[in-house]
């Protein structure tokens, strides 16, 4: 018999039409917030458009890199999803929906069956584009998944996000799904683009496993920290949705 069938599987995918809002960078924190609980996901690099430098692979090379263009790929995530810790993490390019919403339209009831619950991470700046993008998202998704929002606050964006909370689509959106809301602080340009060009995590950072003398600084391991910090209290405040599922979790509808 398969694990699937003894033991409930979360699995957590970062999701949004938009390239640039984060959702990358979401989805390597919140592989070492797992690894603070003692979980090791399983990790899946669907983002065939990112280059080798912003891909999650490159950030953390355990991840199995699949192409979503390809056919059968989103398919062979079952192969990868047989994981003792009961954790998938996914993430999922800009050019993922379409194949993501076919995907679940053929599998899901399957894999609900198989005990798998699932969790989209939206990402999203005050950009309207992208917040537009979690909303068809959601349209395509509807019930089937659990939903964790990510402001994130960026230099180039108005940080009040005055289109999140004013557009009626959106409280529509939040009335009928009740996601759980985060907020990530803004970065220092020049921080998030030496952790990009090393490859490098917060938590590289924090527990100074570089040699780059940018991050000898005192000054941004205290960043490091305080960013990191931020991202975890939200990923604690949404630990339902973000844990490996219980027997007695209600699967999603």
């Amino acid at each position: 018999m398969s694990k699937f069938s003894l033991s409930p599987i979360r699995v957590v995918f970062t999701e949004g039409g938009k390239g640039g809002v984060g959702k990358t960078e979401i989805a390597i924190n919140l592989a070492t917030w797992y690894q603070r609980h003692g979980i090791s996901p399983r990790l899946i690099d669907f983002d065939a458009e990112n280059t080798d430098k912003s891909g999650l692979k490159s950030f953390i090379p355990d991840a199995v890199k699949l192409d979503l263009h390809e056919s059968g790929a989103l398919d062979h995530f079952f192969e990868v999803c047989d994981t003792e810790d009961r954790v998938v993490l996914a993430d999922m390019g800009a050019g993922a929906g379409a194949a993501t919403y076919r995907w679940f339209e053929r599998m899901f009831e399957d894999s609900r069956e198989l005990n798998m619950r699932f969790t989209a991470v939206g990402v999203t700046t005050n950009d309207p584009g992208a917040v537009l993008s979690i909303l068809q998202w959601a349209k395509h998704l509807q019930s089937r998944v659990d939903y964790l929002v990510v402001l994130n606050e960026t230099l180039e964006s108005d940080q009040s996000f005055e289109y999140w909370h004013d557009n009626p689509l959106v409280k529509k959106f939040v009335d009928t799904f009740d996601p759980c809301v985060m907020q990530a602080d803004v970065r220092i340009a020049e921080f998030q683009t030496e952790l990009r060009n090393r490859e490098l995590s917060l938590a590289d950072v924090i527990e100074r496993r570089t040699d780059s003398p940018y991050f000898q600084n005192t000054m941004q391991i205290v960043r490091a920290r305080r960013y990191q910090r931020t991202l975890y209290a939200g990923f604690d405040a949404a630990a339902d949705i973000l844990l490996p599922a219980t027997d007695e979790e209600p699967s999603n509808a």
